[in-house]
């Protein structure tokens, strides 16, 4: 909206004390806010008065006492593009010219009563056209402030993120390099690179993606499409929340006794993963149902006015249009597996294993049963129980696991935007 130009200012002086004759001056004043409404009439008056932003109607009591008024008792507004007569003289609904609005100001100080005293004054503002009103102005004032509350927000937020991003990158700079990564931990962890960590990270997410997914997407199916809203519906529901909150401490005393002791799979990297599948679950069903929920349903009763069943209608329907919400939640579970620890500790993970340097050994260095390395707690060790490592290496450790995590959410976001841009609503 086009803001107005500068505005300049005509003051007509009023007295009780001055006779019709006047011209409006502080020396010759008009004699009542009638005489000020007949000069107004004039072309020659209204022309000049169009072309003033605001007009000042002073009393004085005495002739030839000019004053200046710096606050307005009352504001009127004008709009001399506006045709007809009608108008309240506010600034949402103005007056269509000066004349109309001097005989409106007589009319409201009539019936009210309300008379001018002496220094006292009357504005009369010009609006010009497509300028914003006092109460646009407002709103787009609170609009701006609260812009910049919530950006000095995000930006209170996003700094230190950056700012601890930065300091790690700059302490694990003179670790960092292509060797780090592929090179196995030598010396009881103290020398080499993180390749055994990293690449048992990698196969027990793998495999409690494997786990999870499958029965964590089915159960969102089933709640969402074939489930009764009753009480059985509304208690596993229940579970579902609260499952999603439970320390992953406990998932990991959960893993001990179910996998490890009852299901006999000892500490292994299946039964690391099973733990993970079984913490990763409950988001999953949860993201499941949100994705499935957000289809429309008159895209199912189209389809079964068609003679489609209702599990051709997930699958040819449904599903199809909830896949990116279903894959976002998928994705940032993985990424949440790959950083946790405590699930993990009590299930399978070693702080040390051998792991051969070329062949089929250095790329599937474990097996289901046996125990293995992971990212997180190979960090863990690092940082708190090897005082023999240098610094830089705990850092660097630390920004490979973080750069995993930041990748893979970075996949999901992607795959999001890719996947939303295909729908056809």
């Amino acid at each position: 909206m086009a803001s107005a130009p500068p505005k300049s200012k005509v003051t007509v002086f009023i007295s009780p004390k001055a006779d019709s004759a006047g011209d409006g001056s502080a020396a010759r004043p008009f004699g009542s806010l009638a005489d000020v409404a007949s000069n107004f009439g004039l072309d020659s008056q209204i022309k000049r008065l169009a072309e003033a932003g605001t007009v000042q109607i002073i009393r004085i009591d005495h002739p030839g006492n000019a004053v200046e008024c710096s606050k307005p008792r009352r504001k009127f507004y004008v709009d001399t593009h506006l045709l007809g007569s009608e108008g309240d003289g506010t600034e949402r609904d103005p007056w269509p010219s000066f004349s109309v609005a001097v005989d409106g100001i007589i009319q409201a100080t009539a019936s009210k009563g309300d008379t001018l005293r002496d220094g006292e004054c009357i504005e009369i503002n010009h609006r010009q056209m497509f300028t914003s009103s006092s109460l646009e102005k407002k709103k787009l004032r609170s609009e701006r402030i609260a812009h910049i509350v919530f950006l000095m927000m995000t930006l209170s937020l996003v700094a230190p993120v950056v700012g601890m991003l930065g300091y790690l990158v700059y302490q694990a700079w003179p670790a960092l390099s292509f060797g780090f990564l592929v090179e196995n931990p030598r010396s009881n962890n103290t020398e080499g690179g993180i390749w055994a960590p990293l690449i048992g990270t990698f196969f027990v997410v793998l495999i409690s993606l494997i786990v999870a997914a499958p029965i964590g997407i089915l159960a969102g199916v089933y709640l969402n499409e074939y489930a009764k809203n009753n009480w059985w519906t509304r208690i596993i529901n229940l579970a579902v929340v609260n499952l999603a909150g439970v320390p992953s401490i406990v998932h990991g005393l959960f893993g001990v006794g179910a996998f490890v002791a009852f299901a006999n799979m000892g500490k292994s990297l299946l039964a690391a993963s099973c733990t993970l599948a079984v913490m990763t679950l409950p988001v999953i069903i949860a993201s499941t149902k949100e994705a499935l929920g957000s289809v429309p349903m008159s895209f199912r009763e189209a389809c079964w006015n068609l003679g489609a069943s209702r599990w051709q209608t997930i699958r040819t329907i449904v599903l199809p249009n909830s896949i990116s919400g279903i894959l976002t939640g998928v994705i940032l579970q993985v990424a949440r597996a790959a950083g946790e620890t405590a699930p993990i500790l009590y299930t399978g993970v070693t702080i040390s294993k051998s792991v051969a340097d070329n062949g089929i050994g250095y790329w599937l260095p474990f097996g289901l049963n046996d125990k293995f390395m992971a990212l997180s707690n190979h960090l863990f060790v690092l940082a708190k129980q090897n005082q023999f490592v240098k610094d830089e290496v705990v850092f660097a450790t630390a920004v490979v696991l973080i750069g995993l995590v930041l990748a893979v959410n970075s996949i999901a976001i992607v795959a999001r935007l890719y996947l939303r841009s295909q729908k056809r609503w």
